[in-house]
C-alpha cells in the first residue's frame, strides 16, 4: 500500500515538473489544471500579451467578422482538422463560438488529433468585454 502511494506521489511530481518545463506561465498552468477559463482570466491573458495560448473562434467567417474576442483567429469548427498545421501543440488552445456547442465539438476533434491542452471557453455571450470587428 505504501509503495503504491509513493509511486502515485512520484508520478504526480514528475507530471507537475513536466508541465512546468513546457514553459507555461503559472497563470496558464492553473488554467490547464482547472480545465476552465473565466472571462476575466482570458482578458488577463490577452492584456498580458501572453504567448502561452492560441485563441480560436470556431464560428463561420461572417460571424467572426461581426465581432470576435481580441487576438482570436478564425478556424470554423467544420474544418478545424484541416488547419492543424496552424495550431501548435505546445500551447494552450482556447476555443469558443457563440454559446459553446460548436466550440466543444472543435475541442473534441482537437483532443482526438493529439492536442492535450484544449479548453472550451464557451462563447461570445460569456465574454464580458468589447468585441473587435473586421471588415
Amino acid at each position: 500500500m505504501q509503495k503504491k502511494l509513493y509511486l502515485i506521489i512520484l508520478l504526480s511530481i514528475i507530471l507537475q515538473a513536466n508541465c512546468a518545463h513546457q514553459g507555461f506561465s503559472k497563470q496558464t498552468q492553473t488554467i490547464i489544471e482547472n480545465g476552465t477559463l473565466s472571462s476575466s482570466e482570458l482578458k488577463e491573458l490577452i492584456d498580458n500579451r501572453s504567448k502561452d495560448y492560441v485563441l480560436i473562434d470556431v464560428r463561420s467567417e461572417s460571424e467572426y467578422k461581426s465581432g470576435y474576442i481580441p487576438t482570436a483567429i478564425n478556424i470554423p469548427h467544420t474544418n478545424i482538422e484541416d488547419h492543424t498545421g496552424e495550431i501548435p501543440k505546445d500551447k494552450l488552445i482556447i476555443v469558443y463560438c457563440k454559446v459553446g456547442g460548436r466550440a466543444e465539438n472543435a475541442r473534441q476533434k482537437l483532443l482526438e488529433l493529439g492536442y492535450e491542452n484544449v479548453i472550451n471557453f464557451g462563447g461570445t455571450n460569456s465574454w464580458k468585454y468589447e468585441l473587435e470587428k473586421s471588415n
